[in-house]
């Protein structure tokens, strides 16, 4: 019973120390993303910050990691909610309801981590290995494969225009759009 505790409390204080890291990147930008900052702003001392995130590449590539576990919870909510479970393109229209759903906060923070892309190659390992999961559950949906790599490519497009508010769309538009691409998921279209 101890030991479960400890895990949780441990569990927690990384979640807590993660969203605190989040908040600096997106209120201040990467650059003031220091082990100091996060520590203040978590509420914790250095040394518990650091028996969880040795240092800033762990922090970071533990935001990363945070925020594919955030979409994940999305989607899967999307697709417990499908409007037709258990048919084929079940889990590409999850993909399209929760990229749209996928907290404004998430993708603030997101445009933020990508500046430092250049800098940290391997900040996106986790990233990489969460769209190859992504493109093989895409492919293996039901759907033909290249109808179901269309509907990911646009549904990407979409939310990196949200990330980086460049080509966004009007409310209409999105709505038709979106209503599209779900009507590309059935079988008989």
């Amino acid at each position: 019973m101890a030991t479960t505790k400890k895990s949780k409390s441990r569990s927690a204080t990384r979640e807590i120390l993660l969203r605190a890291a989040s908040q600096v990147v997106i209120d201040k930008g990467v650059e003031a993303l220091t082990l100091d900052a996060v520590a203040q702003q978590a509420g914790v001392s250095k040394g518990g910050l650091l028996y969880h995130f040795p240092n800033k590449d762990a922090l970071m590539g533990g935001m990363v990691e945070q925020l594919i576990q955030d979409f994940e919870t999305v989607l899967q909510t999307e697709f417990d909610q499908d409007d037709a479970p258990g048919t084929p393109g079940q889990w590409v229209r999850a993909y399209i309801r929760a990229t749209l759903r996928f907290s404004k906060q998430s993708l603030a923070l997101i445009a933020r981590l990508t500046s430092i892309a250049a800098d940290s190659p391997n900040l996106f390992e986790a990233a990489k290995a969460y769209e190859q999961q992504s493109r093989q559950r895409i492919e293996t949906s039901g759907i033909d494969p290249t109808k179901a790599t269309i509907i990911l490519l646009a549904t990407d497009g979409l939310w990196l225009s949200e990330v980086f508010q460049v080509g966004t769309l009007d409310e209409p538009r999105l709505t038709q759009v979106v209503e599209t691409l779900l009507a590309m998921t059935r079988i008989d279209q």
